[in-house]
Formats: C-alpha cells, structure tokens, sequence
C-alpha cells in the first residue's frame, strides 16, 4: 500500500450503508391505529359473506349507537393505560350513572338536567379517589380499581333499592334520535374521540401526558407533578364511564342494575386493539374508536350463529389475552405491567427497563 493510499484510507471514515428510504406502507404501519383500521376493514368486507343481513341498513342502526358507547368508555380506559395503570371501576360508574339518572331525572325529584349532573359527578369522585390512592400510596391501580367498583355498586343497591327505574321520554327521545341520518349517540362519541385526540396531540398537556406515562422519572427530572396526570386519568374514565351510562340509560328506557357490566372487557378489548401500548405512553384514542367498531360488528356476526353472550365474551377474552402477549413483546416495558399485578420489581430492573422503553 502506498503512502498516499494508507492516508485516504486513515482519514476516511468508515463506510457505512445508505440508510432505506422509508415507504408509504411503512409509514401507515407506523400508526398505532393501522392495525384497527385494517382489521375493520376486513371485517366489513367479509361480513356479507358470513352473514349478508349484517351489514343491512337496520343491522347499521342497531349496532352504531352501542359501539358508540362503548367507544366513549373506552376512550377513558385508553387514557387510564397510557399511564401505565387499569381502570376496572368503569362497569360500576356506567351503572352508577344510569341509575341516578333514570331514578331522580323526573320533574318530581332532581329534574333531568340536575340529574344528569349530579350522575356525572359522583361517579367522577370516585374516580378521583382511585387515582389519588394509586398515586399518592402507589398501590396497584386492579386493587384500587376493583375496590372503587365495589363502592360503586353496592352505592347502587343503596339508593336503587333493587329497582333501577325508568327515564324520563325526553332523554330516551335525545339517545334514540338522528342528526342527518346518524344516531346521536354517534355525533357525541365522534365528538369525545376528536376533542380528546386533539388534546393529546396538538397541545402541550397532551404531549406531557404521553410523556408521564412513557417515563415517569423522565417527567419527574423535567418538573412535571406525574401525580396530577395519573388523578386526571382515572377521574377522566370515571367521567366518560358516567357519560356512557347517562345516555346507555336513555337508550334503554329501563337500565338494569348491572348495565355496565357489559362495557368493561370491550372497553379493554377496543383499547388494545386500537394499538395503545398496555405498559403505559402513546395511545391512539382513534384507533380506540376503530377498535369499539370492530367488536360491535363482530358481536353482531356472533350474534347470527348465536343469542348468547357467552361466545362474545370469550372471543373478547382471547383478544384482550394476544393483546397483552404482543404488547409485553414488542413493548419492551414489563416492570410496570408487573406491578399492575401488585408485583414489585426491583428499582435496578426498572429503572433499566424504563430506560429500554425510552
């Protein structure tokens, strides 16, 4: 080798190879909410296949307004999961809120608009105690959770009094009325998913908030108070559970005093196959919505071959069971999820996996 050569060579940095553009394909699939999108899709255009009533002008009008609300619950459980935790009171506060309203929403009690009032905000509470114990006491958010759904419930046998009531018709007209030839219930759920996904991704509070739940130290050493971002999570699902149950109330005249049983699997369902990671951060509350969408017209196909809710639940089961595999997987964060359980991990393994997952 010469001298001349040797030189370029020593001077030269090391060649390295291009780096790929990247594709249009690999820019969807970067959407957390690709993955919902395409599953609906498919699901839509199997459906006539399966069973050709299911996609039917009535079949449409049966099945929006109820994944509408589910929509809207679950769009306060994504909230919750960004920051790393599981809202499992959400069944006692949609019952909660139906309840007050269908029993004190008649001009002879609290009148409709003081009813509903009053159905938002106590469920609300309880929502706020539950993140201010998971915060402030760090227990895991499934026993906090599980306990406020608890109070919520037997709240509900107290004042039902084994009777859940009937709404008054001008709720029950507003939750079975169409704008344009969309159900309502729709608009509203339409308008929670937009307002809440512009809040988190065009504002400053919303990129803080999926900065909590990413990485709580990281907050931390910046000055954000991560307990003020976990509180308004859990008070935020309690409220939109409470919305859920309002206008569920309206839906069914009479609402059962366990109406919102039904909500809590899909709920969870919607959110993980929406693309939000279980371990905490960034969430799509759209994909959320595409994810509710999904399990209604599933539930409805199910629905062809059987009466019972029993085949529903189990499929909703075996989603939300891959969902946590693949997020444990591909999320790379496990401490947190292991102290959802109520396991501690140790500080060593935490404080490695938060910096992993950053």
């Amino acid at each position: 080798m010469t001298l001349d050569a040797g030189r370029r060579a020593a001077s030269s940095p090391t060649e390295r190879p291009g780096i790929k553009p990247i594709t249009p394909w690999a820019r969807v699939a970067s959407w957390p909410a690709a993955r919902a999108l395409i599953a609906v899709v498919v699901l839509f255009a199997i459906s006539p296949l399966i069973a050709p009533g299911s996609v039917s002008a009535t079949a449409m009008s049966s099945m929006l307004p109820f994944a509408a609300l589910t929509a809207v619950v679950a769009v306060g459980q994504t909230l919750v999961i960004m920051q790393g935790g599981l809202d499992l009171s959400v069944a006692g506060a949609i019952t909660l809120g139906a309840l007050i309203v269908a029993k004190f929403g008649g001009d002879d009690q609290l009148g409709l608009g003081l009813a509903i009032l009053v159905a938002l905000v106590v469920p609300a509470v309880f929502g706020l105690i539950s993140g201010l114990v998971i915060a402030l006491f760090g227990l895991p958010p499934l026993v906090v959770t599980i306990a406020s759904n608890a109070l919520m419930i037997g709240t509900v046998q107290a004042v039902s009094g084994g009777y859940g009531g009937q709404v008054v018709d001008s709720l029950s007209e507003f939750s079975l009325s169409r704008w344009l030839g969309i159900p309502v219930l729709v608009i509203i759920a339409t308008i929670v998913v937009l307002v809440v996904h512009v809040l988190l991704k065009a504002l400053r509070v919303g990129r803080r908030f999926e900065l909590v739940g990413a990485n709580p130290r990281a907050a931390r050493t910046i000055g954000l108070s991560t307990n003020g971002y976990v509180v308004g999570a859990y008070t935020l699902s309690a409220l939109l559970a409470a919305t859920c149950g309002v206008l569920l109330a309206g839906l069914l005249r009479s609402p059962t005093l366990t109406a919102g049983d039904a909500y809590l699997l899909p709920s969870i369902a919607a959110v993980v196959l929406g693309g939000t990671l279980l371990t905490g951060g960034k969430g799509s509350v759209i994909g959320t919505a595409l994810g509710a969408l999904f399990l209604g017209q599933l539930g409805q196909l199910v629905q062809t071959f059987t009466q019972t809710t029993a085949a529903q639940n189990i499929i909703q089961a075996v989603i939300i069971a891959v969902g946590i595999v693949v997020q444990i997987k591909l999320g790379g964060n496990t401490a947190r999820l292991r102290m959802m359980f109520g396991a501690r991990p140790s500080r060593k393994n935490t404080a490695l996996d938060e910096e992993s997952h950053s």
